[in-house]
């Protein structure tokens, strides 16, 4: 009766533990970017830019359940304006917005999880009216996310990747006028569930 009892009390303390307790992460990212260059008036020229690079990585191990989870985010995001020429007026704006998201819940007795979005939106206008000169703009984002789980009853992975370019260029002579209107927009995700029976954990004998 003893030992059942001191049985009984240790399956309760490590139910309330957290011992069996869900893993559950998320990471993400978010860039908002704008690049305004112009110029007016006699000879001149303007540039600008920016670049961000971003690095994401998660892991975890649960031995007594052989459960291992890594998740990770890369990219790099790039923005370049210029503007040169005598007279009139010339310039680029540049607008960005690129957000990255993942999620993993791991429940040992339970569904486990996963998903991912990625969402970039670009826009750029070019303009050049009057004057003699030329304007450029150039921007682009390349990452990818990846996510796995392994459990002694299921192996999980999922990925993705984009790779995006803007480029718009006008040049003229004396008085023309031109103008580039330039946006893309990719929206990604991904999800799985995996359901099953419970995983146990493994005793060394």
């Amino acid at each position: 009766m003893l030992r059942t009892f001191l049985i009984f009390a240790v399956v309760i303390l490590l139910l309330t533990s957290g011992a069996f307790a869900d893993i559950g992460r998320i990471e993400g990212f978010s860039i908002g970017a704008r690049n305004l260059v112009g110029r007016c008036g006699p000879v001149g020229s303007a540039h600008g830019g920016k670049m961000v690079i971003i690095g994401h990585s998660q892991k975890v191990y649960k031995p007594c359940f052989s459960i291992k989870a890594r998740q990770q985010e890369k990219g790099i995001f790039v923005q370049y304006g210029s503007a040169k020429g005598t007279g009139g007026l010339s310039g680029v704006a540049q607008c960005a917005k690129v957000k990255g998201r993942q999620a993993q819940n791991i429940n040992p007795f339970g569904p486990t999880v996963q998903g991912q979005r990625l969402n970039v939106n670009l826009g750029q206008v070019a303009l050049k009216a009057g004057g003699v000169g030329c304007t450029q703009g150039v921007q682009g984002f390349v990452g990818g996310q990846s996510q796995k789980i392994t459990t002694p009853r299921m192996n999980s992975t999922e990925s993705q990747f984009v790779g995006i370019g803007q480029f718009s260029a006008v040049s003229g002579r004396k008085g023309s006028i031109g103008i580039v209107v330039n946006t893309v927009d990719v929206k990604m995700g991904q999800e799985q569930i995996v359901t099953g029976g419970p995983v146990f954990p493994h005793w060394s004998k």
